[in-house]
């Protein structure tokens, strides 16, 4: 029995080389890397943002307490002594809050407030800034 040699020649063609498996593996390790670096900048800047997140809100309710005080209550030295919320101690490393009020001219007779927090991230120290003012009330105002 002859078989001839078209055959042998289809089924020759029909698999894969070793070169184009090469090729895919080297392509679907690439893309793996890529897909690897991408999710560890995710991870990080969604660290960042929940850091930053969490320190505007430690300085809005610091703000928001300094609002509900008597204007005689308002101090830098009362803003700063206060404790920093737990949440924001576990996850702001080296946390510190500083505190600057300057008086405002004018009839209106308001003062500035700046609340700054600084902590410390694995690139350096970040600060996040808030200012408020508060004036006082006008006559016959509660």
């Amino acid at each position: 029995m002859r078989t001839s040699p078209n055959k042998y020649a289809a089924c020759a063609t029909r698999g894969f080389t070793v070169l184009e498996v090469s090729l895919a593996l080297a392509i679907l390790l690439g893309a793996a890397i890529l897909l690897t670096q991408f999710l560890v900048a995710s991870t990080r800047q969604q660290k960042l943002a929940d850091q930053r997140r969490l320190a505007l809100e430690e300085l809005s309710n610091r703000l928001e307490r300094m609002k509900a005080a008597k204007g005689s209550e308002v101090t830098a030295a009362k803003l700063e002594a206060g404790e920093l919320s737990a949440a924001s101690k576990a996850r702001l490393p080296g946390a510190k809050l500083k505190a600057d009020i300057v008086d405002e001219p004018g009839p209106a007779g308001g003062k500035q407030v700046r609340l700054t927090i600084t902590w410390v991230e694995s690139g350096g120290r970040t600060s996040l800034e808030l200012t408020g003012w508060r004036y006082s009330p006008a006559e016959g105002q509660p």
